[in-house]
């Protein structure tokens, strides 16, 4: 490629709030981890009480569940489609002592049920955010509230948005029936 050509990334003219880089092209979801202020962040504006039952889809190392067990006593379920990822949860779990609030399974968040969630958390890429769009809609329609990071559910407003102002163009979207 010549000096003066320009590269344009695959899919750069997809219409969403955030960049997305690469997003549509993964198979699956890529493990990045969360950075912990921002999960931290996520928690708090997401009101969690010890009632709530919080699904992690795509948990990775688990981080997101166990911060909201141990700060919020909040019982939950964290699923990853690698099972080296959930293991090392699983491990985190029992080393910050909130084994009994939390479970971490293999498995495709295309089967995930959300029944019995009222918090859900995503750090999806949009091409997986699209294919379980129905369900998270159906589960804002129950009264759920759910938190994207990074990528915004296409078609949904969010009742919120955040700014990370120590990441370049990251956002967490928030969303509720109210």
């Amino acid at each position: 490629m010549a000096d003066t050509d320009e590269w344009s990334a695959p899919f750069h003219d997809i219409d969403t709030v955030t960049a997305v880089p690469y997003g549509d092209l993964h198979t699956v979801s890529p493990f990045v981890a969360t950075p912990e202020h921002a999960i931290h962040t996520i928690l708090h504006h997401l009101q969690l009480t010890p009632q709530d039952f919080l699904v992690d889809l795509g948990c990775g190392h688990g981080t997101i569940n166990v911060i909201a067990a141990k700060k919020y006593s909040v019982r939950g379920l964290g699923v990853d489609i690698e099972p080296g990822l959930v293991e090392i949860a699983k491990e985190n779990a029992i080393k910050e002592g909130v084994e009994n609030l939390v479970e971490f399974r293999v498995e495709d968040v295309l089967q995930t049920d959300l029944s019995g969630a009222s918090v859900v958390v995503s750090f999806l890429v949009p091409r997986h955010l699209k294919q379980i769009a129905s369900k998270l809609k159906d589960f804002l329609s129950r009264g759920g509230r759910l938190a994207c990071y990074h990528y915004p559910l296409q078609g949904v407003e969010p009742s919120k948005v955040i700014k990370l102002k120590e990441q370049f163009n990251k956002s967490i979207f928030f969303y509720n029936q109210s």
